[in-house]
C-alpha cells in the first residue's frame, strides 16, 4: 500500500480494496444469513461461544466498560482531526486529494465495524429463536388467558415485595453484588436451557449512565468487546431483569422478546430474592400493558390487585425517565426501531413487549387450571 507524501495521500488499487474487503465480507454473511438459517444455528451454536470466550475474557480483565470508553476516545479523535482539517483547510494549507484519506479511513474503519458487527451479533439475528429451539408453542391467547396471565404475575410480584430491602421513601434497594448474582443466575438456568451454558463474562455499570437515560436506554450489549452494560442510575427493580437481558444477548439469542424471556426466567428461579422480585414485576408490567390493549374492563379488575408497595416502585420508575423525555430520547427510540427492523424484527421496538406471547406459552397449563376451575 502506498503512502503518505509530501504530495498528498496516494493509494493504488489494493489499497481500496484493503479497505472495502471487511464491508464486503459483512455484507456477505448479512445476505447469507438471512436467507440460510442452517448456517445462522451452525455459527451461533459452533463459533460465536468462542468469539464470546475469546473477546469477552480478553474485555473482562478490565474493570470498567472498555466499549464506553472507546465511544468516547473515537469522539475525541473524530472532533479532533475534523477540526485540525477544516482549518487547515481555511487556512489553504491542505494537502491534495485530503478527502481521498477522509474517504479511505472511513471505508477502512467503517467496513471493520459492520464485520465486527456481524461476527459479535448480527449473523445471530437469524438463528432460530429460543422459543422454537425449546418447543415452545406460540398461538397467543384469548384476553380471558391473558388476563389469568396477570392474575398469576401480580399474586407471584405481591409475594416477594417483602423481602427485599426499601429506603425510607419505600422504594426498593439494591444490596446483592448484581454482577455476580446475574452470572449465577444465568448459569443455574442453563440447567434447563443447554444453550445458556457456557462463559459469561460480568455485566459492568456505565459510569456516565446518564447519557443512557437521555437515550432512554435501560441496558446494552456491546458485540465489539462482548460486554453487557447496565445504566446504574435507573430505578432499582429494573437492573436486575436488564442484566439478564443482556447477558443473553450474549449467549446469541438476540431478538428482544426472546432476551426479555430470558432474563425473566434467569430472575424468578434466582436464588437471590431481588432478582425473583424484579422478575416478576417487570413481567407483569409487560403481561399488563397487553391487557390495556385487549381489554380495559379486565385490565381495571386485575390492576387493582396490586401491592401499593410495588405502585411505589413502579410510580417511581415513571417518574424517573418523565425527566427524560426528550427529542434526544425520541431520536433514539426511532434509531433503535430502525435498526431492530434492519436486522429483521419486523415489530420494531414494539417487539420487546413480544414477551407476553412466550410467557403465555410458559404459564398456559396453570392458565387453562385457572379457567377449568371457573367453569366447573
Amino acid at each position: 500500500m502506498k503512502k503518505q507524501s509530501d504530495t498528498g495521500f496516494h493509494i493504488g488499487i489494493w489499497g481500496w480494496l484493503g479497505a472495502l474487503l471487511p464491508a464486503l465480507i459483512a455484507t456477505g454473511l448479512y445476505f447469507i444469513s438471512g436467507s440460510s438459517r442452517a448456517f445462522s444455528d451452525w455459527y451461533a451454536l459452533n463459533l460465536y461461544p468462542l468469539w464470546v470466550g475469546s473477546v469477552g475474557r480478553l474485555f473482562g480483565f478490565f474493570p470498567f466498560s472498555v466499549n464506553e470508553l472507546g465511544i468516547y476516545i473515537l469522539i475525541a479523535l473524530g472532533l479532533f482531526w475534523l477540526a485540525r482539517d477544516i482549518t487547515r483547510l481555511i487556512r489553504r494549507r491542505c494537502r491534495p486529494h485530503w478527502w481521498k484519506r477522509w474517504l479511505w479511513t472511513l471505508c477502512a474503519f467503517g467496513g471493520a465495524m459492520w464485520l465486527v458487527f456481524m461476527l459479535g451479533c448480527g449473523i445471530n439475528y437469524n438463528r432460530t429463536n429460543f422459543a422454537e429451539a425449546n418447543a415452545m408453542p406460540l398461538a397467543g391467547g384469548t384476553s380471558e388467558e391473558l388476563y389469568y396471565l396477570c392474575e398469576i404475575l401480580t399474586e407471584e410480584a405481591n409475594q416477594r415485595q417483602d423481602a427485599v430491602q426499601r429506603d425510607e421513601k419505600g422504594i426498593m434497594q439494591l444490596t446483592s453484588d448484581i454482577s455476580a448474582e446475574s452470572v449465577k443466575a444465568m448459569r443455574r438456568l442453563a440447567a434447563d436451557y443447554p444453550s445458556l451454558g457456557g462463559f459469561y463474562p460480568q455485566p459492568k455499570p456505565v459510569f456516565f449512565s446518564e447519557f443512557m437515560s437521555h437515550e432512554n436506554i435501560s441496558g446494552m450489549h456491546s458485540p465489539f468487546t462482548s460486554e453487557a452494560q447496565y445504566n446504574r442510575l435507573i430505578t432499582p427493580y429494573n437492573i436486575p431483569h436488564t442484566v439478564c437481558h443482556e447477558l443473553s444477548h450474549l449467549k446469541g439469542y438476540m431478538r428482544e422478546d426472546e432476551a426479555n424471556f430470558v432474563a425473566f426466567l434467569a430472575c424468578i428461579n434466582s436464588d437471590s430474592p431481588e432478582f425473583n422480585y424484579s422478575g416478576y414485576v417487570l413481567a407483569y408490567i409487560y403481561a399488563t400493558n397487553a391487557l390495556y390493549g385487549a381489554s380495559q374492563e379486565k385490565f381495571g379488575k386485575v390492576r387493582g390487585k396490586i401491592s401499593p408497595v410495588i405502585e411505589k416502585d413502579m410510580a417511581e420508575n415513571s417518574r424517573y425517565w418523565d425527566q427524560y423525555k426528550t427529542v434526544i430520547a425520541e431520536v433514539k427510540e426511532k434509531m433503535n426501531d430502525s435498526y431492530l427492523k434492519f436486522n429483521r424484527q419486523e415489530d420494531g421496538v414494539k417487539s420487546y413487549g413480544r414477551i407476553v406471547d412466550l410467557m403465555l406459552s410458559y404459564y398456559q397449563e396453570e392458565i387453562q387450571n385457572r379457567i377449568e376451575g371457573l367453569n366447573r
